[in-house]
């Protein structure tokens, strides 16, 4: 299980409602609310939902943003850095969010701006004949039309992080290496690299950014990538991060119930423990860039400890070693990027079967609007004020 954390400055992504049916979940339940939580489907629509809002207010559409946002009941979504911002609970799966979202009428939306008056428009602003004048004007929202244009962000950001997860099985294959290197310098260095030590306090480089951007710029030619291209990959790594830790307990978990070994029972308590204590700072609510490696980094940074455990009848003490969790945790995630890496790929067979829907939706709603049982598409006209012969034809 993890737990959540807020800042004021961001939405609060499981209200109390949400953690109280989490509370009242079975074991099976739980098993399966923690695989949608670490699912990098969902991480990938919350991160097109947020990168399409980004797009529409350099479009200068912010009103279907602050739709989205009204819709989900997430306030401030576009500034949140993390993951598992839509409710899992209410939406299990990847689809499930963008099946509710086309499903919603038609809606419109009332603007009111400030008109010509006092200060603007070259009138002076100490004028005290001139007062502020506002206007209101509607704007349609077509949800249908909103996820329509959302599917090919999903499906860019897909193939961008199928990409970026090469990445992580790259770092992790220097993690480790970094790790003893610098172990080696501390040993064997002076004054000068404890000085660097203290100004760099990391136990191993942090290679994972660095990487990126190398590999990215030599992959695409050069050519741009998605507005959130960084955070992505960080949320990205930092799930993955996440989901190795939970097969982590798996297996210790699974390991203990059909082992009578006390070393896996004892590296179970301990882990479990470390992990509840460090998930709302790590991985929860809303975080800084970074907070994968940190999490490694605590680790690699604890030392071995005694473990004593007790089933009533006796007690035995055992020893933990947290370099060893540390090691099989970066394993696990370069496995977990492979398996990721075959979910973006079929991403775009998904959005076919998406669209499918979707077209059935927009179409229906088109002829419950008609009224007619054939649809009849009808060219828009635009009323334009005529211009004066002086102006020239291209102006």
């Amino acid at each position: 299980s993890s737990s959540s954390s807020s800042s004021s400055s961001s939405p609060l992504y499981q209200n109390n409602e949400q953690q109280q049916s989490t509370a009242r979940m079975t074991y099976g339940e739980i098993m399966a609310y923690n695989d949608a939580r670490l699912c990098p489907k969902h991480l990938l629509t919350q991160r097109a939902i947020q990168s399409f809002m980004y797009l529409l207010e350099e479009c200068r559409d912010p009103h279907s943003g602050k739709w989205i946002e009204d819709f989900l009941g997430l306030q401030n979504l576009g500034n949140y850095h993390g993951t598992a911002a839509i409710n899992i609970t209410k939406y299990p799966t990847w689809d499930t969010v963008l099946h509710d979202m086309m499903q919603q009428p038609n809606d419109k939306i009332i603007v009111s701006a400030k008109r010509r008056g006092r200060g603007h428009g070259g009138w002076s602003k100490n004028n005290p004949y001139l007062e502020e004048r506002w206007v209101e004007f509607k704007i349609d929202i077509h949800p249908a039309s909103i996820v329509h244009r959302l599917l090919p962000v999903r499906e860019q950001l897909a193939k961008e992080f199928e990409r970026d997860l090469d990445v992580v099985g790259i770092v992790d294959e220097m993690i480790m290496d970094s790790y003893f290197d610098k172990l080696r310098d501390d040993e064997s260095g002076g004054q000068q690299e404890q000085q660097q030590h203290q100004q760099q306090p990391s136990a191993f480089d942090r290679i994972s950014y660095a990487t990126m951007t190398n590999i990215t710029e030599f992959q695409d030619g050069g050519g741009s990538s998605s507005p959130f291209r960084r955070g992505n990959f960080d949320l990205l790594y930092s799930l993955c991060t996440q989901a190795s830790a939970h097969r982590l307990l798996r297996e210790l978990q699974q390991s203990k119930s059909s082992s009578s070994s006390l070393e896996n029972d004892v590296t179970y308590q301990w882990f479990k423990r470390f992990y509840i204590e460090q998930a709302s700072i790590h991985f929860d609510g809303d975080q800084g860039f970074g907070r994968a490696d940190d999490f490694i980094d605590a680790l690699l940074r604890t030392p071995p400890s005694l473990v004593e455990l007790s089933d009533g009848s006796k007690t035995v003490v055992g020893l933990t070693d947290p370099l060893r969790i540390a090691e099989r945790i970066i394993a696990l995630r370069s496995e977990i990027a492979t398996e990721w890496k075959g979910m973006m790929r079929g991403v775009t067979e998904e959005h076919v079967e998406l669209n499918d829907v979707l077209f059935r939706v927009m179409m229906g709603r088109t002829i419950d609007e008609s009224g007619n049982e054939v649809v009849e598409i009808e060219e828009e006209s635009e009323w334009v004020e005529e211009l004066p012969d002086s102006t020239g034809t291209f102006e």
